[in-house]
């Protein structure tokens, strides 16, 4: 169970770095390792943060459906995912957007 906890404590750091950090991520894997346009490593930052929200969701549902005692707990998860999850994958299309122009 250590290792599902992990799991999805992993993918949703993970989603929420490149989200809010992908425009830094970006220029840092353009200068340091295949010299792309920035823009390109953004949106790859963008959908891979977006879907990494995604299977955290899905995750967070698994444990609901699997476990009771998750139940007083409940409610701080799912604030916590419907408040980052939206605004931080906003912010990253938003920023995506305005680099394509």
């Amino acid at each position: 169970m250590k290792k599902f906890y992990a799991m999805l404590i992993g993918s949703f750091l993970l989603a929420t770095i490149f989200c809010v950090f992908g425009q830094g991520i970006a220029y840092f894997l353009s200068e340091y390792f295949v010299s792309l346009s920035p823009i390109y490593y953004l949106t790859g930052l963008t959908i891979f943060g977006i879907l990494l929200y995604l299977a955290s969701g899905f995750l967070l549902f698994r444990l609901f459906t699997k476990q009771e005692a998750v139940s007083k707990n409940r409610e701080f998860y799912l604030l916590i995912l419907f408040t980052v999850a939206p605004s931080a994958s906003t912010w990253s299309f938003f920023v995506t957007v305005m680099w394509w122009g």
